[in-house]
């Protein structure tokens, strides 16, 4: 996998967790290319290449946020049309390469499953009860999830040290999946390697 964050970062974390929990039998190679989706998409090219033919991977999966744009304009095809050139400039061959845009960014698929939020609230407020969180599901173009989360946990959410956290509270990511389109795309591609999960 190929992500728009360093080595640990908040993507990092959380797609290896998500892909080693649908599908815990194959193993996955996560190669940052940058910390933000520009870097990313200039280094995307020769990353891919290292992991088709030095580490041997079967395929390459690109996996980057609609939001934020980083300065550039929200536009999917674009990002895609820029990553295709960048592998093309490298000579990877395009069918070994899986496209996934996140949109409109990671937390929105988060918030898309109310119970996970809800879980995470209520294990750092215990004993004390807490408001079920109402899932939302939202445009490709809002890239306000950062701040639900923050208004439902009542201070600044930290997708670096809770990301992960909540994420393991979510208990169905096929369901999950249903809920959230692009998302969706994630899931179906990673149980594509492990079907009876």
């Amino acid at each position: 996998m190929i992500l728009e964050c360093d080595r640990g970062g908040t993507d990092h974390k959380v797609y290896e967790y998500v892909a080693k929990n649908i599908c815990p039998d194959v193993e996955f190679f996560v190669e940052p290319s940058g910390s933000n989706k520009p870097t990313m998409i200039d280094n995307c090219g020769k990353v891919a290449k290292i992991l088709l033919e030095s580490l041997k991977c079967d395929i390459v999966l690109i996996i980057w946020d609609l939001m934020p744009t980083w300065g550039g304009e929200v536009c999917r095809k674009k990002d895609k049309d820029q990553i295709l050139i960048n592998l093309v400039s490298q000579h990877v061959a395009t069918d070994k390469v899986k496209l996934i845009c996140i949109e409109p960014e990671l937390e929105s698929w988060i918030i898309a499953d109310g119970n996970a939020l809800t879980s995470y609230k209520a294990q750092l407020s215990h004993p004390h009860k807490v408001e079920k969180f109402k899932p939302k599901v939202l445009s490709e173009n809002d890239n306000s999830s950062k701040t639900i989360v923050s208004k439902y946990l009542g201070r600044r959410y930290n997708d670096v040290t809770e990301a992960l956290k909540i994420v393991q509270h979510i208990d169905d990511f096929s369901k999950l999946g249903k809920k959230h389109a692009s998302f969706g795309r994630f899931h179906d591609f990673v149980k594509i390697f492990y079907p009876d999960k």
